[in-house]
């Protein structure tokens, strides 16, 4: 998959002209966001051209209200995911507050016609565009019909008569309910994350640990849970940590870090993907050293006894 990362809306973005394509940031790449993905890959095979995903570097919140929510989905993961649908090309949009200011009818025209003189455009039913989202969907498609662009619009994901949202996903994960999640995404819920040196605490204790940076990737519940982490083409069992390390101290900072089973290797820098399968148990204070090398050895061989099933499919939704 080819990404561009234009400074500007309005600069000629070759690669993915004259494709079909989707706008949004797409959070989780949920059942949602696949329907729509899908039609856009399915639209540009028989068409012939390029399907092309347009999101943001940044979440549009950050700069509209001034917050920073954690994501389901970095944009790296995301990228990944995309890729995996069979996206050709990702254009990662500028936004800023001179973007933010932008009317609907001076957008469209700059990135859909001007940057990439789009052949179709597909959308969820309640997309908006423009400042103060004064472009809904009937204003995309009377500017589309204008300028000779296909447009279609996907109605809502429903499981079990609920919207599939990234809200609601977000709430499953930040409370741990991998199963809800999990429904709703259409996969295993997964960080990503790459590696970064640590203290060097788990090797002293004869747990040696990849220390992740999730870049603002949600976090499920502090605690310790049996994963599988993908390295290149392969997926090695671990056990996953996440928290502040209570024995060592009560100030300690929140960390995430990965012990992996049958595994040797230079990691840092290196992004790695984790699935989560099942928490082990709740992090807790030790009286010593020795009861939590002692209680580490026993997540082990629970990881173990849990992670002996087949390993996962490949990465796509």
């Amino acid at each position: 998959m080819l990404i561009t990362r234009p400074e500007r809306l309005d600069v000629d973005l070759g690669v993915a002209r004259g494709g079909v394509a989707t706008l949004g940031v797409f959070d989780g790449v949920h059942l949602g966001h696949q329907l729509i993905l899908r039609r856009v890959v399915e639209t540009a095979r028989a068409a012939r051209a390029p399907a092309v995903v347009l999101t943001f570097a940044v979440h549009p919140v950050v700069v509209v209200k001034g917050l920073r929510p954690r994501l389901i989905t970095s944009l790296e993961h995301r990228l990944a995911l995309f890729a995996a649908i069979g996206i050709d090309a990702c254009v990662v949009l500028p936004f800023d507050a001179a973007v933010r200011e932008l009317t609907a009818e001076q957008f469209a025209q700059r990135v859909f016609v001007d940057a990439l003189a789009l052949r179709g455009l597909v959308l969820g039913k309640d997309a908006h565009i423009g400042r103060d989202r004064g472009g809904d969907t009937a204003f995309l498609s009377a500017f589309c019909a204008r300028h000779t662009i296909t447009f279609e619009t996907i109605e809502d994901f429903t499981v079990s008569g609920h919207r599939v949202s990234s809200t609601a996903i977000r709430a499953a994960i930040a409370d741990g309910d991998l199963g809800r999640a999990e429904l709703l995404l259409g996969r295993a819920v997964a960080l990503f994350g790459t590696v970064v040196r640590g203290d060097g605490r788990g090797r002293q204790l004869g747990f040696a640990t990849a220390n992740l940076d999730l870049h603002h990737e949600i976090r499920p519940p502090a605690g310790v849970w049996a994963v599988r982490v993908r390295i290149g083409s392969i997926w090695v069992p671990a056990v996953l940590n996440i928290g502040i390390r209570p024995t060592f101290g009560p100030d300690g900072d929140l960390t995430v870090e990965a012990h992996l089973l049958d595994f040797s290797g230079d990691l840092y820098g290196q992004t790695l993907e984790v699935r989560l399968v099942a928490r082990l148990r709740e992090e807790l204070r030790f009286p010593s050293r020795d009861a939590l090398v002692l209680q580490i050895g026993r997540d082990v061989e629970a990881a173990r006894s849990l992670l002996v099933r087949p390993t996962p499919g490949p990465t796509a939704p």
